[in-house]
């Protein structure tokens, strides 16, 4: 039997206390560790756009890891990119030292996996990384409902967010454009302006 990764979970768990982009209603922050859980269970839900249980169960590991290198990095969020506070070139560096440092703590086996399923999902080139990419900005999409129009600061990069990703899998446009529909609504309470180019072929 294999010993406890100690190390490693207590890196993965600072997922927990790593805070995104926003602030709920309620005044809570929502951390990396919850956004990954919705992520998984909306795989979960979605599962059967994927056509093999094999694909099922890739794309819901990757779920679980796609953003591990933030409990190293911290959330850098699309705003910071957008924004130019930092680049996509920094950022995918400061991911591979992190991922370097995460899988140092973990056995051969274990790393490679983890290491293999972060890289399927940054390159996006197969249907499982398609999916969860394209999940990924819907579930960030409907946290931004609920976080209300308030929040929206930069409301121009949030509503086509999760166009491009969804694009790439568009078996997800029906879920799309639900979502943007209770955008929409968001933006009218806060009198912002919702352009044509907001819509989707969906809604």
């Amino acid at each position: 039997m294999e010993t406890v990764p100690f190390e490693f979970l207590a890196i993965a768990g600072k997922l927990k206390s790593t805070f995104r982009y926003g602030e709920l209603l309620a005044g809570r922050r929502e951390s990396v560790a919850d956004h990954s859980y919705r992520l998984s269970l909306m795989v979960s839900l979605y599962g059967n756009l994927l056509e093999t249980d094999e694909k099922r169960h890739r794309a819901l590991r990757m779920a679980v890891v796609h953003d591990i290198a933030e409990a190293v990095t911290g959330d850098i969020d699309y705003v910071r990119v957008a924004s130019g506070e930092i680049t996509r070139e920094e950022k995918k560096s400061l991911e591979a030292e992190a991922l370097d440092r995460i899988g140092s703590a973990l056995s051969e086996g274990h790393r490679d996996a983890i290491l293999s399923l972060n890289r399927e999902y940054d390159e996006g080139t197969t249907d499982a990384a398609r999916f969860v990419k394209a999940l990924d900005k819907l579930e960030t999409l409907l946290q931004l409902v609920e976080l209300g129009y308030r929040a929206y600061d930069r409301p121009e990069l949030i509503a086509n967010y999760a166009d491009a990703a969804v694009e790439r899998f568009p078996s997800l446009r029906p879920a799309l454009a639900d979502i943007k529909k209770r955008l929409r609504e968001e933006f009218r309470k806060g009198n912002i302006e919702w352009k044509p180019s907001y819509e989707t072929s969906a809604s």
